[in-house]
């Protein structure tokens, strides 16, 4: 079997397990290579009322590492950009930093948050600009992006504005690793809050008898591919 690679970017440790890590466990599994990039080590974060013996920033990085050693994922890359900063004014160095790592891994297909950053966040859209511009001024090559985010029609089920149109990307199956991505959030002990409403939310959601829980879903923002059919199942289609 041919393997690929797939990179996931990110701003903070519990992005890349809270975001698409289903699809990271899955390709895992599968025997693909799986990267994580994170540009900051969540040091604005919270600490859960747990009692830590070091700085937030360094007890997210070793949660973070843990929760990707769950998702089967091949190699961690944490930078040091402090949390809640990376403005315009960083936007060069991050790029910098970005393109980088990304030359070193040479990934097939690169995964970041869609455009909004799922919550608004600043980091979150900073590091999404970042990689689309990189792109664009052919400084990173991979075959395909895909923007991660939630569909439209659960952002209105939320209550939130956005979201992402799966139609125009992909749709996968997470089924099969759904309790290796809830080991993995709960590896990220200090988010536990953040955990448990994303755990309720999805509950709710199941109880309902949607079967969105099962699915991660995602945008193609980018390719290099000549006629990819979408909406597609796999993210390696057109491979």
């Amino acid at each position: 079997m041919k393997t690929y690679k797939i990179m996931g970017i990110f701003a903070h440790p519990d992005d890349e397990t809270f975001g698409p890590g289903g699809t990271l466990a899955l390709y895992a599994a599968q025997g693909h290579e799986t990267f994580v990039f994170t540009a900051t080590q969540g040091q604005a974060g919270q600490a859960a009322s747990l009692p830590i013996k070091t700085t937030i920033g360094n007890c997210r990085v070793v949660e973070l590492q843990k929760a990707t050693k769950i998702l089967g994922v091949k190699k961690l890359v944490n930078s040091e950009f402090f949390d809640g900063t990376l403005n315009e004014s960083q936007t060069p160095l991050l790029k910098k930093v970005i393109a980088e790592e990304t030359e070193k891994i040479n990934p097939d297909i690169i995964l970041i948050f869609e455009p909004g950053g799922i919550s608004q966040h600043l980091d979150h859209i900073a590091v999404t600009k970042s990689v689309i511009q990189l792109y664009d001024e052919k400084r990173i090559h991979p075959k395909k992006i895909y923007y991660y985010g939630l569909p439209q029609e659960l952002m209105n089920y939320l209550g939130r504005t956005g979201g992402i149109d799966e139609k125009k990307g992909a749709k996968i199956n997470i089924s099969s690793v759904w309790k290796t991505k809830v080991q993995a959030m709960k590896a990220h002990r200090t988010q536990k809050a953040d955990s448990a409403r994303i755990l309720e939310r999805f509950a709710a959601i199941k109880k309902s008898r949607n079967d969105a829980w099962q699915y991660e879903c995602f945008e193609l923002a980018r390719t290099s591919l000549r006629n990819v059919a979408l909406p597609e199942t796999d993210l390696l289609n057109g491979l």
